[in-house]
């Protein structure tokens, strides 16, 4: 099968909603994407799905055409392919559809999140540079001329200006190499993946980014423990799925130890680090019950749900400051301008 684009991750829902119709109306892969690409009028979907229909029409089954198509990510392909061997490809799809739009949902919340704060952010370093840069001098040539003084905080920030001024080239010089390399690493995926992956090393399981990739292993354990798997092949699965950060996987490496040394899944779980002591409490009960996979979506869902609270607390909490900042720098130029000038009319009445 020929390689072609690798499918998006926001596609994937529809993708899944698309199949989970067709295998509900008891239409077979084959006809089911011959019928998606008489449709389909996206080069670049037409570009996997007809390798699909190929594929699927020769008799490959479905898990294995999406494996071997290169384009799905292999969480996705490995689900399908369970779910053609345990029959719950309808379960199985419902669920990778909620999984891919909540980590789709996360990944827009998160980008909107961050984009506010550095807006304002590139807002107030413009107004302070340039009362700095600009303001301060033309106000302090006028003082001079009438034998008056600014103050010491206005003299200063006016001195850090004219610094600023006489370095302006080489300040742009190496902002420029700074959005170039930005460019570079976001638009080349190899560099783009290594430095994802150094970034998750290193912060990705603390505070909430670790919350999220719990959210994402939650998910993950949900659907493949209803699909039928085993609780080791679950975890080793789930565990790829958000691997990467140092605390997470020594986490889920401690969980399969935990499974493998003749703990309940309930049990590796709590102990393991990855659920607080309510939530595993919560998980030995729905052991007990049978609804570990409906707790695990629970869980999965109020992770996910906390995430974005404490993206909004967050955001809530930086552009008051950003702003507080600016008004009190600009506060405190106009009152080192102001109270010379003030003094000075009083003088003269």
């Amino acid at each position: 099968m020929s390689r072609a684009t690798s499918v998006s991750e926001q596609y994937l829902p529809l993708f899944c909603h698309e199949l989970y119709q067709l295998y509900r109306a008891g239409i077979t892969p084959a006809e089911g994407l011959q019928l998606l690409r008489e449709e389909e009028r996206d080069p670049k979907v037409l570009s996997w799905l007809e390798g699909l229909c190929s594929a699927t029409e020769m008799g490959t089954p479905l898990g294995q055409a999406l494996r071997e198509s290169g384009v799905f990510p292999d969480y996705f392909s490995d689900m399908i392919g369970l779910a053609e061997q345990t029959g719950r490809m309808e379960d199985v799809l419902l669920a990778l559809q909620r999984h891919y739009e909540r980590k789709n949902r996360m990944k827009s919340d998160v980008r909107n999140a961050a984009t506010v704060p550095a807006v304002l952010l590139v807002v107030m370093l413009a107004v302070v540079i340039l009362l700095i840069t600009q303001v301060l001098p033309v106000f302090d040539r006028v003082l001079g001329q009438l034998g008056v003084r600014m103050g010491g905080v206005a003299a200063g920030m006016m001195e850090l200006g004219a610094a600023i001024s006489k370095a302006g080239a080489w300040i742009g010089a190496a902002l420029a190499v700074i959005a170039l390399a930005v460019l570079v690493v976001a638009l080349v995926p190899a560099l783009r993946k290594r430095f994802t992956a150094a970034f998750n090393r290193r912060f990705g399981g603390r505070g909430l980014l670790g919350q999220m990739a719990v959210s994402r292993f939650a998910s993950s354990m949900s659907m493949a423990t209803a699909s039928g798997m085993t609780m080791d092949e679950a975890v080793e699965r789930s565990a790829r799925l958000c691997a990467g950060s140092r605390e997470i996987d020594e986490k889920t490496a401690k969980c399969r130890e935990l499974i493998e040394t003749g703990s309940t899944p309930a049990d590796a779980l709590a102990e393991s680090g990855l659920f607080s002591g309510r939530d595993g409490r919560l998980l030995k009960l729905a052991e007990r019950t049978g609804s570990l996979s409906e707790t695990l979506e629970q869980l999965a869902a109020r992770q996910e749900e906390e995430s974005l609270r404490r993206i909004d607390r967050l955001v809530g909490s930086i552009e008051p400051g950003i702003v507080l900042v600016t008004s009190v720098l600009a506060g405190v130029i106009l009152l080192s301008v102001m109270l010379p000038m003030m003094g000075l009319l009083s003088g003269i009445g």
